[in-house]
Parts: structure tokens; sequence; C-alpha cells
């Protein structure tokens, strides 16, 4: 904990005249939708494009994520373990997750919540992460932040990428992927595998709980005119876990979870106007499928379920003038789940969801834009819901300074399995969250250094909770989550990269009864990253990593205490051609004894190898 203060107290220190993620005005997704510059949105928004993923040779995109200010990751075991996203303090079921801008939150889980486990960097080219809710473009459980993760795009001409690597506890990955354009045609294909022997899931086990992981991806856009084209998606991930749990015989159980991941998009884009409106409409798919087995009869490890989404929506962006731009949507979707324990017949529950929004982009003055909009969702099941939100962006110098300001509402409606019978309670409503932000973003030294601050709020109502009195989820839930983001990115030289971040997280539950004023489970207050690479003038590449992470409970009543730790490592990097790469890293290096989730293990020091190409 003393380093972690040490940290934010430097952070602190330096000048706060200062912070923007790059030099250039990046191009970002989350805040409208469509593609539109960071600097024209008042929303806290960072970006890990590949050569990042690379650079910090991150096996899975929970690794990369924790180097970000306001994300913190749980992840119960090993490699594949269940993994959970917290964003500014928010559950995990208040994090949307998009692959490919199509939604993969777990229908079939009880709170609908995305296991990152599965989700492996391998054909990863970027990841988009906004930090804060965004209801209005993205609707239900964007309330903590939206992750859009992207496999590697299209390019022009012709690309290829391989990569092979070897590490602790015999873990093999391999990857993929080819992409290009040729004529009307723009695509990208890949695939992975990942097959590790594992640790023992709990503490304590004496059997390992190894992972095997297949991925494919595949991009195809037919530009038929410069104002139309049709853009299709997909992207599957087949996964076999073997895991531990209490529900069996404990650390040296046996239960197996085979799952599958699916998402599908077919979509046109076309401008009229002379490019002045941009329409897309599209019909998305998403499956997911889990099936347990356990030696053990009668226990929930041996189950089937199911859960999918298929969505259509219409949105467009209408520049009316340089100075005013709307955005609206559309949207109709169907979901489906279907859960069945220890081969009972299955219980099915399906809801359809109508939804419609609109924004508006103003540009009173140069480097100021102001944006507001509303949605309103309307459930077949349980009603409806309405959202409000705003935000401003003000430059007074060309993108050197940025001042930030957000007000934004967020909702989760009760997922299938919290809201229908047989284990439902059809009378909830949805959790609603009101979040304010403020931030400052500048850059100086030309850019070779640069610094940001945020100030976040936000109050959530309504949370749904099993409850043992009824036997139930209900609304009983309140929770307040404000703290600050801070971090410094500097280039002493052109050969020398530094990046820091340090989040506060005050998360504290406000509900009257016993556990009011405790802090939420699994959301450390202090936290803090920091990396440092260097390339030396022979060529070899060296980096390092340091991340802490403070003290944090796991249970409501905060008498599981979990101790703060340290995690320091070491990569290195050496290009043997113009297109041939050896890399290898030691994670963990002190050998550091840390525990994540009660009760459940975690990597002691291990090492990697690996050879990757790039034609």
């Amino acid at each position: 904990m003393t380093l972690i203060k040490t940290t934010a107290a430097v952070l602190a220190m330096l000048p706060f005249t200062a912070f923007a993620q790059t030099a250039e005005d990046d191009i970002v997704v989350t805040a409208s939708g469509f593609a539109q510059p960071r600097s024209e949105t008042g929303q806290a928004i960072d970006i890990v494009d590949r050569d990042r993923l690379e650079q910090l040779q991150s096996p899975t995109i929970s690794d990369a994520l924790q180097t970000l200010a306001g994300v913190s990751i749980a992840t119960r075991g090993g490699l594949g373990g269940q993994s959970s996203a917290f964003i500014r303090g928010g559950s995990s079921a208040q994090t949307l997750v998009l692959i490919d801008g199509v939604r993969i939150n777990d229908l079939s889980s009880p709170n609908g919540a995305f296991d990152f486990g599965a989700l492996m960097t391998g054909n990863i080219g970027r990841v988009e992460v906004l930090r804060g809710p965004n209801a209005i473009i993205w609707g239900s459980q964007a309330i903590g932040g939206v992750v859009n993760v992207q496999s590697i795009a299209p390019v022009t001409g012709f690309e290829g990428r391989f990569g092979a690597e070897y590490g602790a506890y015999d873990t093999k990955r391999l990857n993929a992927n080819i992409a290009g354009s040729s004529g009307v045609l723009e695509g990208s294909v890949g695939g992975s595998f990942v097959n590790s022997d594992g640790i023992s899931a709990l503490a304590g086990g004496t059997e390992r709980d190894g992972y095997d992981n297949l991925t494919g991806n595949a991009r195809l856009k037919v530009n038929l005119s410069d104002s139309f084209n049709l853009d299709f998606r997909s992207y599957y991930n087949r996964a076999t876990v073997a895991y531990d749990t209490a529900f069996g015989v404990g650390a040296n159980g046996l239960p197996v979870s085979h799952n599958r991941q699916f998402i599908g998009y077919v979509g046109a884009q076309f401008d009229l106007l002379d490019g002045r409106l941009q329409n897309r409409i599209a019909y998305t798919r998403t499956d997911i499928k889990r099936v347990g087995t356990d030696p053990i009869v009668f226990s929930f490890n041996n189950f089937n379920v199911r859960g999918a989404i298929d969505r259509a929506e219409y949105h467009a962006a209408f520049d009316l003038n340089d100075a005013l731009t709307f955005v609206a949507g559309a949207e109709y979707e169907r979901s489906f789940a279907s859960t069945a324990f220890e081969g009972a017949a299955p219980d099915i529950a399906r809801n359809t969801l109508g939804s419609g929004f609109g924004q508006v982009i103003v540009r009173p003055a140069s480097g100021l834009t102001l944006t507001a909009g509303m949605r309103h969702d309307a459930y077949d099941d349980y009603g409806g819901q309405t959202s409000f939100g705003g935000n401003a962006a003000f430059t007074p110098n060309d993108g050197r300074t940025m001042f930030r300001a957000t007000y934004g509402e967020g909702f989760r409606a009760p997922t299938l399995t919290e809201g229908q019978p047989p284990y439902g309670n059809p009378d909830l409503k949805p959790e609603t969250a009101r979040n304010f932000d403020l931030g400052v973003e500048h850059q100086f030294l030309g850019n070779k250094a640069q610094i940001f601050a945020t100030y976040f709020n936000r109050r959530s109502d309504d949370l749904i909770a099993f409850s043992s009195v009824t036997g139930q989820s209900e609304n009983i839930d309140k929770v307040t989550a404000k703290g600050f983001e801070a971090g410094v990115s500097l280039t002493p030289l052109d050969t020398v990269y530094i990046e820091a971040s340090y989040t506060l997280v005050d998360a504290i539950n406000r509900t009257a009864g016993a556990n009011f004023g405790k802090r939420q489970t699994l959301r450390p207050q202090h936290s803090a990253s920091l990396t440092a690479d260097w390339q030396t003038p022979f060529g070899l590449s060296v980096g390092s990593s340091l991340l802490l992470i403070g003290d944090s409970f796991d249970d409501a009543a905060n008498n599981v205490r979990l101790k703060s730790y340290a995690l320091f490592g070491l990569r290195a990097s050496m290009p043997l051609t113009d297109t041939l790469e050896v890399y290898s890293r030691i994670d963990n290096l002190l050998d550091a004894d840390y525990t994540v989730v009660a009760g459940y293990n975690s990597f002691g020091r291990h090492a990697t190898m690996g050879i990757r190409a790039k034609f």
C-alpha cells in the first residue's frame, strides 16, 4: 500500500499542464457509434492498438486492460479462468463488451457479465475503452464503461502476421492472420490456438486445471462504389476450461466447461447528400453456449446453457453543416436463454426490445464541441427506460490542452435469468445510474510529454441482487462510486517510452442495513501501473511493467480482506530480419505470493519465449 500511495503522490506532483493519449487526434467509435475525432467528445476514451499489444507482450486482453486507468481485473485461477472487468468501481455486469461492434455479453450467465477469460490477443488489432456511462448509443449495461474489441482490420495491399510462443505450465500459443485488398474487396482472416496444462484453480490443489482455446476471425468489405459498401464480420471462439469449485469436491475436483462464442455481422453502409448523410444498416447475431460436466452427480457443475441475441439496427449521422451534426438510430432485438442442470428439461426465457435514440453534436466555436442526446428502450417483459446524457470538449490551443466534462445516465435491464420464472422476479426494475466527470489533458515539450487527470462521481440505484429472504433477485442495492484517475506518458528520447497511471476508486454500498458504508467486493481502492520501454542502438528492445494493486475485500461485509500486492515483469524482443522477431518475457519476476479472488490460485514466476513475423 505504501508503494501505491507513493506512486500516486508522484503523479499528483506532475505539472498539471498536460495529456492526450497520442500526439495525433485519434479516431474513436464508442462515443457516437460513428467514427469521430477523439477531440470532439467529452468522454474519457483509451485506445490500445496492435503495436502496443505486441510491445507489452500481453497474452490476454485483460492483461492489457490492467495497464489503463480506471480498470481493474479479477481472475479466478489460471489461464482461461473466469475473468471480470470492473470499470470505475462498477460491477462486471455494468461493463458492456463488443467484438467488432457486436454485443457479446453472456445472456446465459445470471447477471449477463462478459467473461474475459477466453479473450486472447492473438489476432486483435485494437481495443477501445470508454470509461463511464454511454447508454444513449449502446443501451443496457453501458454503466461503468464500454469495451470495444476489434479484430485485425483489412489493409491496403497485403499483410501477413504469424506468431508462436512457448512458456511455463507447458503453455503453447499460435496465431496467424492475413489481410489485404484487391479491387472492390477488402478482407482479413485469421485464427489462434492456445493450450496450457495450467495451475490448480483453487489454492491448495495438486491437480492442474488445463485450458484449450481455438479462435477464428474474419472480416470482408465489398466497396460497390465510393459511397456504398457491404460489410461482413464474424468471430468464433471454442474453449475447454478445467476448473475447481466449492460446488464440487474442492481444489482437486474435475469439472470441465466447454464454451462456445459466436458473433456475426451483416451490414451495409451508404452515404447520401454528397457524403453529409452517413447511413448504416445491419443485422447481428450473438450465440453463446456452455456445457459443463463433472463426475460428481447432482452438482450444479453439470449444466447446459445457451444465450442468443438477434439484432437489427439502423444508425445515421447527418452533418447539417460544419457546426452541427445529428446522430440517430433505431434498433430491434430478440433475446433467448436456455438453462438446464443435471440433464433436466431446460428452462426457456425470451424477450424482445425496441429502441430509439437521438444525439446532437454542436460546434459553436473553434475548439468547442457540445453533445447531448436521449434514448428510449422498450422491453416487452418490464416496460420502458429513458436515458439522457451530454458532454463537452474544449481545446483553446489546437488540441494541446483538452478540457472534458460529461453527464451520463446508464441502466442495466434485468437479465432473462434475473427477471423471468422459474428463478427470476418479473417485478424487477432496471438498475439505473447517474454519472458526471471532469477531466483535463495536456501535451507539452513538443508532444513528448502528456498528462491527464479526471474526477468521476456515479450513483447507482435499484441494483439487482439475490435476496435470501425471498429466494429470488430483488432491487435492493444502492452504490456510490467516485474517484480520481491520473496518468502520464513520456517520450524523453525517440527510443524511450514511459507510461504510468493511477486510480483511486471509492465504490461504497449505500443500502440501508448491516453492510451500509462497506466497500464493494473485488474493487481495490488504489491501483497503479507503470511501463517503460527502450530500444537499444543495436536493435534489442527491452521493457518492464509494474502493476500495483491495493487492498480489496471479497465479501459484502468486508470481513475477507485481500492484501495489496505488486507484480513486476521484464520483456525483450530482437529483430532477426526485417520481417522476423524473437521475444521473451518473465512475469511476476519477484515471485510475489498474492491473491486476486479469495481461495483461488495465482501464477508465480513464469517465463515465455516466442517468435513473430510480419510481412
